[in-house]
């Protein structure tokens, strides 16, 4: 019989004490500490255990939250995701080409397929629990705002996993017994700003030069061979019949996606791999998402442009929401693109980081679990005494924790609004200037 282990039970408040304490270990300490971990943006921001909030200054009160957040964890979004890796293990077995190692993977191949049956592209039961614990979370947290009269607006991008998170989500808020205003959508209407698409920066994305330094990344990182004379009978065979790169990121992304399942405690793939092995292949999936969406030089640094729209709407709103008498609360659920874009246009913790050598990532801290992870958000807190009161203060939670802006304050975690706005909005204007420059250029 099949006993389950919650490892999440011992896992989260051991990784979230571990996240809070950035100085005391390295990124690939805590991938070793915690495998898991290594999963990368498909590992979910733990629950269970809040940061103590640093009391805000002068008496003021938090009456408006603007939260931008990625979905929870959710099934692969299509079945072949499942059946490809299957289908490798299936032939070579066919051939008598498997291992012990290798059958028993099979068998573990099969069970995460039948798990995911008619489920791709929803979210798991520990993702949708996730929402829920998320969501009370924040209600415990804020119960000046979560009140009679309040105003709980939630939006979400047209995907399944996106609105049933939002969903989950919501639900837990109106088991509040506040007597509150609860509005929910889901609408192609909000892509303008949430589920933004922008041509140019992605034609920059992987340039010549950034595929360059990518391949030689790669090539760096992947020191399978041990890995398939475990699995497979012949390495010969594995050369002429396997797309080694294609099955390396399928099997890896299986493995890390356990955790979210009800299979989490009763297989696992990481037994398969080496230590070294699982920090080759997070490395790998890292600098991916850190050229995609982070300040990687090679391509221009200027990925996390692409999500310049969410940032004007989050100003937008700060100004438009400040004189209202009932507390405010704007829900966005979108990608973890997205989210880990904003975070590195906002230059959250230090994530704002420029550089051409992808060997600084995990040296500087710029890791994906700790970015944009499953249930990842950013949560920006606006404080003040009334509604007459001008020196509005704001605090950004950056999946749930106090963040750092990049902007002087004298009230440290929190940050004058006025301050914020005027930083983020001459960004913002320098680089339209330099769209705007270099477009014109084009057609001269």
């Amino acid at each position: 019989m099949l006993h389950r282990i919650n490892i999440r039970q011992w896992v989260s408040p051991l990784l979230l004490m571990i996240c809070t304490q950035l100085t005391a270990q390295t990124v690939i300490e805590e991938i070793k500490a915690i495998p898991q971990c290594s999963a990368g943006i498909i590992y979910s921001v733990p629950t269970g255990k809040q940061q103590a909030d640093t009391p805000a200054p002068d008496g003021k009160k938090p009456f408006y939250i603007s939260h931008f957040g990625s979905c929870a964890a959710y099934y692969l979004e299509s079945p072949k995701d499942y059946e490809a890796p299957i289908n490798v293990f299936v032939k070579a077995d066919s051939m008598n080409m498997l291992t012990p190692l290798g059958k028993d993977v099979l068998r573990r191949l099969r069970l995460i397929e039948q798990d995911a049956a008619h489920r791709t592209g929803e979210i798991t039961v520990n993702g949708a629990r996730q929402m829920r614990q998320l969501a009370q979370e924040m209600v415990d947290r804020f119960p000046d705002i979560f009140v009679d009269g309040s105003y709980i607006d939630a939006r979400s991008i047209v995907r399944n996993h996106s609105i049933m998170s939002m969903q989950e989500f919501m639900n837990q808020i109106a088991r509040h017994k506040a007597n509150m205003e609860l509005v929910m959508k889901s609408s192609h209407s909000n892509d303008q700003w949430m589920h933004v698409e922008d041509k140019e920066l992605e034609a920059d994305r992987f340039n010549a030069e950034t595929k360059t330094s990518y391949q030689a990344y790669i090539k760096a990182n992947s020191n399978n061979k041990r890995l398939w004379e475990s699995l497979f009978g012949s390495i010969d065979y594995v050369k002429e019949h396997i797309d080694t790169t294609k099955l390396n990121d399928q099997l890896f992304t299986l493995a890390g996606g356990i955790q979210n399942t009800p299979l989490e405690g009763v297989i696992t793939l990481y037994d398969i791999y080496t230590p070294e092995e699982i920090i080759q292949h997070w490395r790998l999936h890292n600098a991916k998402n850190y050229i995609s969406y982070g300040g990687f030089e090679l391509n221009g640094g200027n990925q996390p442009f692409a999500q310049r729209a969410p940032l004007w709407n989050l100003l937008h709103q700060g100004d438009s929401i400040k004189k209202l008498d009932h507390p405010v609360v704007h829900l966005r659920y979108s990608s973890r693109g997205m989210v880990m874009g904003l975070i590195c246009l906002m230059e959250l913790n230090g994530y704002g980081l420029k550089t051409p050598d992808l060997n600084q990532l995990e040296k500087q801290g710029w890791a994906n679990y700790r970015i944009a992870p499953f249930g990842s958000s950013v949560q920006v807190v606006y404080y003040r005494k009334d509604k007459t009161d001008e020196n509005i203060l704001i605090k950004v939670l950056l999946n749930g924790q106090e963040a750092r802006l990049p902007i002087k304050t004298d009230c440290a975690p929190y940050y004058h609004w006025e301050d914020v706005k005027r930083y983020y909005l001459r960004k913002l204007y320098a680089h339209e200037k330099i769209r705007f420059n270099y477009n014109k250029s084009k057609d001269e």
